[in-house]
């Protein structure tokens, strides 16, 4: 246990508190089967924390948390970020952050509980996929921008009729681009659909814009899509 405990503490968390046992095999230079054993032993004496079959964290690193694991959680083919409540809480839009770590996909996949936290993963359509930046503060993982992450719920709501329907109190940031989420509005194909989510901003929206702000972003943006269709 010694060996693959050394690797990983100097080679392994340096870089992220999340790591799996094929990188602690060939950081210590064992079989997977080994490394398997002897990280399920550092487990055992809680030095590290087995977060599901194959992926382990060190979460009394400084730079954990249980978003640095979403990068984990898919394989070499599919992927995720963090958005929706979950991404709104980390930009501080809302003060409220919801317990479970809401995730968008393109895939259904079932919520995965682990000792680390819960998972909820959201499918939306390839066109509407993406919208997010790397979030360093607690190691590399794709954190949804503010517009993308609230156009995720706009959008989530409108489709499962009280899924996220009621907000907490929101706080929309100084450089907030009402363009950059209407643009990702009129990637949605479906024109019904298209107006509930619009509509659903402009109710959300009403308190913090002036009407002439706001009728002035809209013209800019419609004129531009008009130029660009």
């Amino acid at each position: 246990m010694r060996k693959v405990l050394e690797a990983v503490w100097k080679s392994l968390l340096p870089r992220s508190p999340v790591f799996t046992t094929a990188a602690a095999a060939d950081a210590a230079g064992i079989s997977l089967s080994n490394a398997a054993r002897d990280l399920a032993k550092a487990a055992e004496r809680n030095l590290l924390t087995r977060v599901r079959r194959g992926v382990w964290a060190a979460t009394q690193h400084p730079d954990f948390s249980a978003y640095a694991v979403v990068p984990y959680l898919f394989s070499s083919k599919e992927s995720g970020y963090v958005s929706l409540l979950s991404a709104l809480g980390v930009h501080g839009v809302i003060e409220q952050i919801p317990r479970n770590v809401q995730v968008i996909t393109l895939k259904q996949r079932p919520k995965l509980r682990t000792p680390v936290g819960t998972f909820e993963f959201h499918k939306i359509l390839e066109k509407l996929f993406g919208g997010v930046e790397p979030y360093q503060m607690t190691r590399p993982f794709d954190l949804a921008t503010p517009e993308k992450a609230l156009f995720d719920v706009l959008y989530l709501s409108a489709r499962r009729g009280r899924r996220f329907s009621a907000l907490p109190e929101i706080e929309l940031p100084a450089d907030f681009s009402e363009v950059a989420l209407l643009s990702w509005i009129e990637k949605i194909e479906l024109r019904p659909l298209r107006i509930a989510v619009a509509q659903r901003w402009d109710n959300l929206s009403e308190g913090d814009y002036t009407r002439s702000k706001r009728n002035a972003v809209l013209a800019r943006h419609r004129a531009r899509t008009a130029v660009t269709r």
